[in-house]
C-alpha cells in the first residue's frame, strides 16, 4: 500500500500554520468522538455556535437550548474539557499511516456529503477521492450472497460505467460490493469503498488484497475513527454515505431484507437517481430489486440505462455507445475475481439453497449480533428494521399533501382503497403508496395489502 502525504506534514505549511491546522483538526475529531457517528445534533450545534471550539466552550444550558434531546452522556463530554488527548492520538495514527482527515468545514470535504441531514463531522480517507461534481459517481450495491447472474451483472455494469468515466462507489462487503470494486479497478476507474469500521480494520478479512488495491488506485473512506470494530449497527449508518457520494445508485441483486434496500431509501431521501436490475421472478435473491422496480425505481438492464441520465451533466463521460472491446472485457471471468482475492460466486441453485438455510437460521438467531464475522450478515438482513432516523427523515421529506395521506393509514393491514375512501383519487392513492413503499414507510403484506411501519 503506498504511503500518502498527510497535510500536517506538507512543506506548504509554516510551523505556526501546522500547529493551527493540527488544533483545528483536533477540535473537529474531538467533537466527532463526543457526538458519535450519524449525530442529529451536529448541525444544530454548529448552527448555534459556529465552530467545535465554541461548542466546547458553551455551558449545559446553552447546549440544551440548541439541542434539547441531547443525551446526558454526550452533554457531559461536550461540557467537560475537550477530549483532545484522544483526538491527538488519532491524528498521530493517521499521520503515520498516510490517512487524511477531512473536517466538515474543509474545502476538500466532499460537497455531496455536506448536503445530507447528518453528515460526518470528520471523514478518514486513505487514497484519492474523485472530484465529485466533476466526475460522475455511481453507487453499486447489493447482496453479500449472490448467484452467477448477480455477479455477472455487477461486474459488467461497474466495468463499463468505469470505462466510460464514472467513479464506482460501494461498501467493500462480500458479494456485489467487492465485485463492483474489482470491476472498477480492472477498467482503470476510480473506486471508493465506504467502511463500517475504522480505517485500520480490513473487513471482511478476505478482502485484504482488494482493500490495498482500492487504497492505491481509489479511496477507502469511513467516518469511524481508527480502532473502531465493524459492529453490526455501523453498516446501516455507512449506507447513507455510500448513497450521498453518488449521483445514482444501482441495486444489482437484493433479497427481501437486504441491507442494500436501506441504501436505496437513503438515495431517494437524498434526491439521487435509483436504479434496480431485474431478476428472476422466482428467485429469493431478486425479491428486493424486483420490489424496487414495482415501487418506481428506474430499470437498469445495461450501462446506457444509467449513463444516459448524465450525458449532459458530465461532458467527460465517453460516448454512449461503448467500444466493442470494452464490452468484451466486461465479461466476468473467475480468474479476474481471483486476481483480486475474491471467491467465485455460487451457482443459482447453490445460492437459493444458501438463502433458504439463512432464512431458517435467522428465525432462531439471537436478536443482538455484534461479532465481526456476523456484522455484515446483520446488515444484509436488517432492512425490515429501518433505523428510526431513516423513518423520521422519510416522513420529513413528504409534502403536506403526502403527509396527510400517510396519517390516514391505519395501523393494521390495509389496501389502497383506504386512501380512495378518504377522498383521494385512484391515481393519487396509487402514487402515494408507491412513494411510501419505496421510502420504507409501508411494506407489502399478503393478498395485496400493506402494513404501516
Amino acid at each position: 500500500m503506498r504511503a500518502l502525504p498527510h497535510r500536517f506534514c506538507s512543506g506548504s505549511y509554516t510551523a505556526q500554520e501546522a500547529v493551527m491546522a493540527h488544533d483545528h483538526t483536533a477540535s473537529w475529531v474531538a467533537l466527532a468522538e463526543a457526538l458519535g457517528p450519524r449525530s442529529a445534533h451536529l448541525l444544530p450545534l454548529l448552527a448555534r455556535f459556529g465552530t467545535p471550539d465554541a461548542i466546547f466552550a458553551a455551558d449545559e444550558a446553552q447546549i440544551l437550548e440548541a439541542c434539547p434531546t441531547v443525551k446526558p452522556s454526550v452533554l457531559r463530554l461536550l461540557c467537560s474539557t475537550p477530549p483532545h488527548g484522544r483526538a491527538v492520538e488519532i491524528i498521530k495514527y493517521c499521520t503515520r499511516h498516510g490517512v487524511k482527515i477531512l473536517c466538515l468545514d474543509d474545502a476538500a470535504y466532499p460537497a455531496p456529503l455536506k448536503a445530507i441531514a447528518a453528515p460526518p463531522a470528520v471523514l478518514y480517507v486513505l487514497g484519492k477521492l474523485p472530484s465529485f461534481g466533476v466526475t460522475p459517481a455511481v453507487g453499486v450495491v447489493g447482496a453479500r450472497h449472490l448467484d452467477a447472474y448477480g455477479a455477472r451483472m455487477a461486474y459488467k455494469l461497474s466495468f463499463e460505467m468505469g470505462a466510460a468515466g464514472a467513479a464506482i462507489v460501494s461498501g467493500l462487503a462480500e458479494g456485489i460490493d467487492g465485485i463492483a470494486a474489482a470491476a472498477a479497478l480492472e477498467a482503470g476507474a476510480l473506486t471508493v469503498a465506504v467502511l463500517g469500521a475504522g480505517i485500520d480494520r480490513v473487513y471482511p478479512k478476505c478482502h485484504k488484497r482488494l482493500f490495498s488495491e482500492v487504497a492505491e488506485f481509489g479511496a477507502i473512506v469511513t467516518e469511524f475513527s481508527p480502532g473502531t470494530p465493524p459492529n453490526a449497527w455501523h453498516f446501516p449508518m455507512r449506507n447513507r454515505i455510500i448513497s450521498a457520494l453518488c449521483d445514482a445508485l444501482v441495486v444489482v441483486q437484493a433479497g427481501e431484507n437486504s441491507g442494500s434496500l436501506i441504501t436505496a431509501r437513503y438515495a431517494l431521501l437524498q434526491g439521487k437517481a435509483l436504479f434496480a436490475v431485474p431478476g428472476n421472478a422466482d428467485s429469493p435473491l431478486s425479491v428486493g430489486t424486483n420490489r424496487l422496480l414495482r415501487a418506481g425505481a428506474l430499470l437498469c438492464t445495461c450501462t446506457e440505462d444509467v449513463l444516459s441520465h448524465f450525458h449532459f451533466l458530465y461532458p467527460t463521460l465517453k460516448p454512449a455507445a461503448l467500444p466493442a472491446e470494452t464490452c468484451q472485457y466486461s465479461a466476468l471471468l473467475p480468474e479476474v475475481l481471483r486476481a483480486h482475492g475474491i471467491a467465485a460466486p455460487s451457482t443459482e441453485g447453490e445460492a437459493k439453497s444458501k438463502s433458504k438455510r439463512r432464512s431458517r437460521k435467522e428465525d432462531t438467531a439471537p436478536e443482538a449480533v455484534s461479532a465481526p464475522e456476523e456484522a455484515e450478515a446483520a446488515d444484509e438482513t436488517d432492512a425490515a428494521q429501518v433505523p428510526p432516523e431513516v423513518l423520521a427523515e422519510a416522513l420529513n421529506s413528504l409534502s403536506a399533501e403526502e403527509r396527510a395521506l400517510y396519517d390516514r393509514l391505519p395501523d393494521g393491514p390495509f389496501t389502497v382503497d383506504v386512501l380512495v375512501s378518504a377522498g383521494a383519487s385512484v391515481a393519487a392513492a396509487v402514487g402515494a403508496m408507491t412513494l411510501f413503499e419505496i421510502l420504507g414507510l409501508v411494506r407489502t403484506g399478503v393478498g395485496g395489502t400493506y402494513v404501516k411501519l
